[in-house]
């Protein structure tokens, strides 16, 4: 609470221990504690500390002279949640539900009578800067309200349906609460313009407002007998799915905001995702070649024939991508597979080494085992071969919707596909769920993805383009698919990172990037080089939430256990990647691999500018460490504490 008024901070105190005496000797007739309500009483404080501490109430409103009854309302709501949980959790229930409710009801008459200076216009709001209400966000809110509650039940019950009359009477009171604490909090006028932090404090009120009511609601009313995980737990997954869209809207709006126009929340995605598939195609296109097999074709212009007159005949722009990127008078038609089939049956079923082109015209997302069937796709083609085949990128996914219905829908249409396609087969107990219904296909997957399923079964890219909503690529056979390499699906992982003596140790880390990142990390440093800062310029495989934990170093918890198990020291060159380690230079890599990587690198200490600059820091580093290594590490730890704590240095 930034300029807190200590006058009122008093003043409220007094008025606090005031209405408990009052609301004791009103029930008892005398002031004869008993241990329980003595125990209460630093109970009850805290529980008003962190009400104070919530709703800023006693910040110095020197800038703004009008008053409102807002933060007492939302204090008092949320002094009644908090002591209705503590008290509940620590099983206090033979505690007056009189004299709890009965102090927390005289203390907001009471700072209304005294602190508001009787200003009664209730929930004054000026809302004349800001945009009309969003009844798209409201319907959306109460659809989450809605697929919260019932994947809840599900969980519990085995079955959507709700057959218990008090689970409806549930459902009718979330929905409820949530309507009107909604509508009391404002949430409802939204505006992506604010800061971070403002534009969700409204929603992260609402949910503690709500769970203050009906956590007073059950502990008042010594309400039993039905499910807190339903209550509780809907709330929680609505909750989560919102600032979850919200963040991501956030993100997109603010990432490139030079290069997107001012758009509403929910058309940010159409643009800031046009910009990512877009772009990756754009460096693809730049100075390619036409690829040519060895060895003399005895049958030239059968293939292309064949692309061209019978399975592109309706797809020209395709042909003439495929025709520009490959020279197909070189193909052998003997040598060459073109299908169009999600049955992995069909590829499964040829023979081993046979063919330079493999060509199926169905989309990865349709396969259930989508690397099975890469993996099987270069079993057929020979060293060297080229695959041409589609898939369609989850940044293309809204396209998909806007092209088929009006605006609205689409919105709305997208946004179940949203939480039933990305959100349904990440969770435990829903995964199980959508796979029997789906049997794994239509999979959805994102660009970095798709792309690096590709890299992992042993292709390379050999050029990209977009059409209808879907990249085809042409990838040429490298080598064979990975074993025993895990995919980093995982939210923890572990990274192979080059250590002391050039030893590769395995370095753990909490996933911001999507599925699959890990194997295309050459071919995007190749195309987009580094930042100033040694960072990847323009890096599409970082998610939007993975652009948060990185700014708040979350992402960097793990290596704590390498500090433990003394794979890291505290203080040290940041360990690289051998992909990394190999740009340094000669003399900068021999001096790294004498010690220890660490946790906090010298460049949060210098702050450098560029590259070159790092490479610069590095070097004052490990000499100094050289020769005064305790020293050093002192010195550099504070400097950069300093500039992570106030200046905004961040881990990615």
């Amino acid at each position: 609470m930034k300029n807190i008024n200590p006058f009122k901070l008093i003043v409220d105190l007094f008025l606090l221990i005031t209405s408990f005496l009052s609301a004791f000797f009103i029930k008892r007739g005398n002031f004869n504690f008993d241990n329980i309500y003595i125990s209460i009483i630093p109970i009850m404080l805290f529980a008003w500390i962190i009400s104070c501490f919530v709703t800023s109430k006693f910040r110095d409103g020197s800038e703004d002279k009008s008053i409102s009854l807002q933060p007492y309302i939302y204090s008092s709501l949320y002094f009644a949640g908090s002591l209705s949980l503590i008290i509940f959790g620590l099983n206090l229930s033979n505690l007056s539900r009189f004299v709890v409710f009965g102090t927390v009801l005289l203390h907001l008459i009471l700072e209304i009578l005294i602190l508001s200076g009787l200003y009664l216009p209730f929930f004054k709001k000026d809302i004349s800067e800001k945009q009309n209400i969003s009844f798209k966000l409201m319907i959306t809110e109460f659809s989450l309200v809605t697929i919260g509650f019932f994947i809840i039940h599900y969980y519990k019950m085995s079955t959507f349906i709700i057959s218990s009359i008090k689970y409806k009477y549930i459902l009718i009171s979330l929905y409820l609460i949530w309507f009107l604490v909604s509508l009391f909090s404002h949430k409802f006028l939204i505006d992506l313009k604010e800061q971070y932090f403002k534009l969700i404090l409204p929603f992260l009120r609402s949910y503690l407002i709500e769970l203050s009511i009906i956590s007073s609601i059950i502990f008042g009313f010594n309400i039993s007998g039905f499910s807190r995980l339903l209550v509780f737990g809907t709330i929680f997954i609505y909750a989560f799915m919102e600032i979850l869209i919200l963040t991501s809207g956030y993100l997109i709006k603010h990432t490139q905001k030079s290069d997107i126009p001012e758009v509403d929340f929910f058309d940010a995605p159409l643009l800031h995702e046009d910009l990512i598939v877009n772009g990756i195609i754009a460096k693809e296109k730049k100075s390619k070649k036409k690829y040519r097999f060895p060895g003399k074709n005895e049958s030239p212009g059968y293939v292309r024939d064949k692309l061209s007159k019978i399975y592109l005949k309706n797809y020209r722009e395709v042909f003439e991508y495929v025709d520009s990127s490959v020279d197909l008078d070189s193909v052998n038609i003997v040598k060459t597979e073109i299908m169009d089939t999600a049955n992995p049956y069909n590829v499964n079923i040829l023979p081993g080494s046979s063919f330079e082109l493999f060509v199926n015209l169905h989309e990865l997302n349709s396969f259930r085992h989508v690397n099975k069937y890469l993996i099987d796709a270069n079993r057929i083609l020979k060293r060297g071969g080229i695959f041409i085949s589609r898939f369609e990128p989850m940044e293309r996914r809204y396209f998909y919707f806007r092209k088929k219905y009006p605006r609205f829908f689409a919105n709305l249409f997208y946004l179940f596909d949203f939480i039933w396609k990305r959100i349904f087969p990440k969770l435990p107990f829903l995964k199980k769920i959508y796979f029997i219904i789906t049997k794994g296909r239509d999979r959805v997957f994102s660009m970095a993805q798709g792309l690096g399923r590709l890299y992992h079964c042993g292709f390379e890219i050999v050029s990209l383009t977009e059409f209808d909503n879907h990249v085809w690529f042409v990838a040429k056979k490298v080598k064979k698919p990975l074993e025993n390499v895990t995919p980093s699906y995982a939210t923890f992982f572990k990274q192979k990172r080059v250590g002391k003596g050039g030893k590769l140790i395995y370095i753990y880390k909490m996933r911001t990037m999507h599925p699959y990142s890990e194997f295309i990390h050459k071919y995007v440093y190749d195309r987009n080089k580094l930042d100033e800062k040694g960072k990847i310029k323009d890096d599409f495989r970082i998610t939007s939430w993975g652009r948060i934990l990185r700014k708040f170093w979350i992402d960097e918890l793990p290596m704590i256990i390498n500090w433990i198990k003394r794979d890291l020291k505290l203080v040290g060159v940041r360990p690289l990647s051998e992909t990394f380690f190999n740009t340094y230079p000669d003399d900068l890599k021999k001096m790294r691999v004498k010690c220890k990587p660490g946790l906090i690198p010298p460049y949060y200490a210098d702050m450098p500018k560029d590259i070159d600059e790092v490479f610069e820091s590095e070097r004052r580093y490990l000499e100094s460490y050289g020769k005064k290594p305790i020293r050093t590490d002192i010195s550099y730890f504070f400097k950069a504490l300093k500039n992570i704590l106030f200046k905004g240095a961040k881990s990615g």
